[in-house]
């Protein structure tokens, strides 16, 4: 009789071995550790209660029962040699989802809060682009109002003056940014050396 152990987590939280026997079959790791993500669990769950996802997962099964199913006991001395290589592999890909957690905790985070942060980081690009636009605006517009004379001669010194501007704020922002990382390289060589 085949016997396989399958680890679990229990309601405390603490992980549990079983010991599978009489057809019983393990589950993957990494799709035991993806379906803990609240997204992909979400996910899953408005799948399954929309008509056409439920359909098309009925229809899978059926397909899976009348085609698959009948080829088990022919498959079973083949995955037996490929038994160990894919419980390996799914080790790696649960280890590599487990540092997937540690380095980004928001997958961890509720659906909702996911949502509303991925949306605040779309729309970053046009939140800037709208302050850049101001800006520039709002530069040619002062520096048309301090510009002397009219007409197409105004505007070009209004334009000309607007680009120093421009200039001279970009270059303001590199240096001081030049400069911060400047004290903090100066700050940690003066740590070392201590």
């Amino acid at each position: 009789m085949p016997h396989a152990e399958k680890d679990t987590v229990n309601g405390n939280g603490d992980m549990t071995t079983t010991h599978l026997t009489n057809g019983e079959k393990p589950q993957s790791k990494v799709l035991s550790h993806l379906q803990t993500y609240p997204v992909v669990h979400d996910g899953l769950e408005f799948y399954k209660s929309n008509p056409y996802g439920a359909k098309s997962l009925s229809l899978i099964h059926q397909t899976y029962n009348s085609f698959v199913a009948p080829l088990h006991p022919y498959l079973q001395t083949p995955y037996s040699y490929l038994s160990p290589y894919l419980s390996r592999a799914d080790e790696l890909g649960d280890s590599g989802l487990s540092k997937v957690d540690t380095r980004f905790p928001i997958v961890k985070e509720d659906t909702s809060k996911l949502k509303q942060t991925v949306s605040e980081y779309v729309g970053l690009p046009f939140a800037l682009a709208g302050k850049g636009r101001e800006y520039v605006v709002g530069t040619w517009q002062d520096e048309y109002s301090k510009t002397r004379g009219g007409g197409v001669v105004k505007n070009v010194k209004a334009l000309i003056s607007t680009e120093l501007k421009i200039g001279l704020d970009g270059y303001t922002l590199l240096v001081e940014y030049w400069q911060k990382g400047h004290k903090e390289a100066s700050k940690k060589i003066n740590e070392k050396k201590q």
